[in-house]
């Protein structure tokens, strides 16, 4: 059976640097380390799950750039999906936790990274049913395709805040912490008659 990869962008702060809340309006490149990430991925997929029927990458420069170094090692030409693209951050937008806590308040903070709370008044983009519908219909749409007949293996690459929400339309949890997906990891889900069966969830390459 056909697997889709779903693989999270590399580092795109260096060591030492604070990082900060980065969502759809910050277009960052990645470090030399996220580099080295997506190619230990891109080595990893080449030895695992050729061929590939398609990859799939979010338009923002992190995503794209993970996408065509996947791309180089497995000979396949990857395209731009918009629902891939990251959560629009709103008022946390390239702004730290810290700073966030001292300008807003810790409730909206912490509820989200204990308990994947959606913070109604931080102006998050799109809308959480926005959201929630692009996730679907684009897991809708890779299960079909992943179940003709002769299917290969698809791969598509975003961000972790797009992943803990796949985790939710997947499993019915909260994206809270278990649903994160550290920075050059990556999950594989097989579509299966109900659905999806998650066979990994935020894996490193060896």
């Amino acid at each position: 059976m056909p697997h889709l990869i779903l693989v999270r962008h590399g580092n795109t702060f260096e060591s030492g640097e604070v990082a900060t809340w980065v969502g759809a309006r910050t277009d960052m490149k990645l470090t030399a380390k996220g580099e080295a990430q997506g190619q230990a991925v891109a080595d990893m997929i080449a030895a695992t799950y050729l061929p590939l029927g398609g990859i799939l990458a979010g338009p923002l420069l992190r995503t794209r750039r993970f996408a065509e170094i996947i791309g180089a090692a497995t000979n396949t030409v990857f395209t731009v999906d918009q629902r891939l693209i990251e959560i629009d951050y709103g008022l946390w937008e390239n702004k730290s936790s810290d700073e966030i806590r001292a300008r807003y308040g810790e409730t909206e903070l912490d509820a989200w990274e204990k308990d994947g709370a959606w913070p109604e008044n931080m102006n998050w983009a799109p809308s959480l049913q926005k959201l929630e519908s692009n996730i679907h219909n684009f897991l809708e749409e890779q299960h079909k395709k992943l179940t003709q007949p002769n299917a290969t293996n698809r791969v598509a690459v975003t961000s972790n805040g797009i992943l803990r929400f796949v985790y939710r339309a997947l499993t019915g949890n909260p994206p809270n912490p278990e649903a994160k997906v550290k920075t050059g990891g990556y999950c594989v889900l097989t579509p299966t008659p109900e659905g999806w069966a998650i066979e990994k969830w935020n894996e490193k390459p060896a």
